[in-house]
């Protein structure tokens, strides 16, 4: 087995152990010899110390944050495909040569691509363990600074706010909505991001308070379900962005 392959398949174990046992002492329990077990087990794959140590990686403490980078990697991204596709259906039955409409589908695509992007973070099979995922990394951060871990980290992070910063832009240039002066969508995309990480801290802790909140945001006034993200999500959007006044809608970027 080539060396690529070999790091692969032991960062794959290492976080299928983190998933079935969660962080309460965060990788330490990620050892060698409960890796190559497991390895050896299920992959039919017996490593060695030898094969591993000062080859691919420097100690365990090295493996243990490489497979914290590569769970925190596709952290969000399963969300990524529904929320898009929540937006364009709102889009694609929206008024959009008025104002009046334009305004409604942004709150409507708020509503629906919001909730499209928690339910499929909650059905991930990380969703235990993601929140403390991203809290255990940033911890990292100082003690692994200018490291390969480090970066891994940060990378993380950034694919995060990227997604966030491709949805906003392409949504925002269908329905005409620009930024507000000395703001950007990539500020606003990082306060998504924290957002999404306090709300699901609320979702476990006080779940009756954080879904099912109705406001009369239907066609005729009807009340919607709504859940706390979406409304903090929407009230985000009108602090950074306003509406264009224009009166033909245009095509997203390429």
């Amino acid at each position: 087995m080539r060396r690529d392959e070999m790091k692969n398949l032991l960062i794959e174990v290492g976080l299928d152990l983190l998933i079935e046992e969660g962080l309460a002492r965060g990788t330490e329990r990620l050892t060698f010899k409960r890796v190559f077990d497991r390895a050896a087990d299920e992959r039919g794959v017996r490593v060695s110390n030898a094969s591993v140590i000062g080859r691919i990686w420097v100690d365990m403490a090295d493996y243990q944050a490489d497979v914290l980078a590569a769970a925190l990697r596709h952290d969000d991204q399963e969300g990524l495909e529904d929320t898009i596709l929540a937006a364009t259906r709102v889009v694609a039955a929206a008024d959009l040569a008025t104002l009046a409409g334009r305004r409604a589908a942004a709150v409507e695509v708020i509503r629906v691509a919001a909730e499209a992007h928690i339910d499929a973070l909650i059905r991930s099979r990380k969703a235990d363990i993601n929140l403390g995922l991203r809290g255990l990394a940033a911890s990292r951060l100082p003690a692994e600074e200018g490291t390969a871990t480090s970066a891994s980290i940060r990378r993380s992070y950034e694919e995060f706010v990227s997604r966030w910063e491709f949805v906003f832009t392409q949504t925002f240039a269908v329905l005409g909505i620009r930024m507000r002066p000395g703001l950007t969508v990539r500020q606003l995309s990082m306060l998504a991001v924290s957002l999404t990480e306090g709300f699901t801290v609320w979702d476990r802790v006080e779940p009756t308070m954080t879904r099912d909140i109705l406001r009369p945001t239907g066609a005729a006034g009807e009340k919607e379900e709504w859940t706390l993200f979406s409304i903090g999500l929407e009230a985000l959007v009108w602090q950074f962005a306003e509406l264009e006044d224009r009166t033909a809608p245009v095509d997203p970027p390429g």
